[in-house]
């Protein structure tokens, strides 16, 4: 191919290859600024965990004479509960603070659960089944009181998305709540404890209406 737009094409190819390549430029290394920021995260980590793991342990020391509770009648397990929900047991607290979660006896763990209401038989009263845990048993006579609650230490809710009950444990008062898995079953649950407590308080009352000391 001959022409002048040929010997032009010839000529800036000619200019382009005797032109020299500039060196690619190094790609920067950030080495130096990643590996501090990572060995710095993982080092608040650490520390973040190991204080929490330490005020655990303060707080079971803290809380060494509150007793375990009872273990379960047997009788239970096999008895047809009143009313039986499915839920997320979200904890106890000491019944004057809602802040100060209970770490002792499992009581403070927050896990998956079954709450039963037990109003017939020899053992009134509720029972909370949780997978890998000990059930967790509270006569009858001894909670004191039950309502609809916004969240405990652990859980903190809508208005009114918690059922929680004070109950007695040794000389410690305390409160425990349940987050029903069905919004319905949440008055359900008030109203199944509601009628086990009133019960109790019937029963320990005398004829002349005074309850009996206990």
């Amino acid at each position: 191919m001959t022409g002048p737009r040929f010997d032009a094409l010839a000529r800036l190819e000619g200019v382009l290859a005797a032109r020299p390549v500039p060196p690619a430029a190094p790609g920067k290394d950030y080495s130096g600024v990643w590996l501090p920021i990572v060995v710095a995260t993982l080092l608040t980590i650490a520390v973040i965990l190991a204080l929490l793991a330490w005020g655990w342990r303060s707080r079971r020391r803290a809380q060494s004479g509150i007793p375990a509770p009872a273990a379960a009648p047997a009788a239970l397990y096999e008895q047809e509960p009143a009313l039986a929900v499915e839920g997320m047991y979200v904890g106890t607290v000491r019944e004057e603070s809602r802040l100060d979660r209970v770490a002792v006896h499992g009581l403070g763990l927050r896990s998956r659960a079954r709450l039963e209401v037990h109003a017939a038989g020899a053992h009134p009263g509720l029972l909370v089944l949780r997978p890998g845990m000990d059930a967790l048993f509270v006569p009858a006579s001894d909670l004191t009181s039950v309502g609809h609650s916004a969240g405990i230490a652990g859980k903190f809710t809508e208005p009114g998305g918690l059922a929680a009950w004070g109950w007695r444990l040794g000389d410690a008062a305390l409160t425990s709540a349940f987050r029903p898995q069905r919004p319905e079953d949440r008055h359900r649950v008030v109203d199944a404890l509601q009628t086990i407590i009133d019960r109790a308080r019937t029963a320990t009352a005398d004829p002349a209406g005074q309850e009996n000391p206990r």
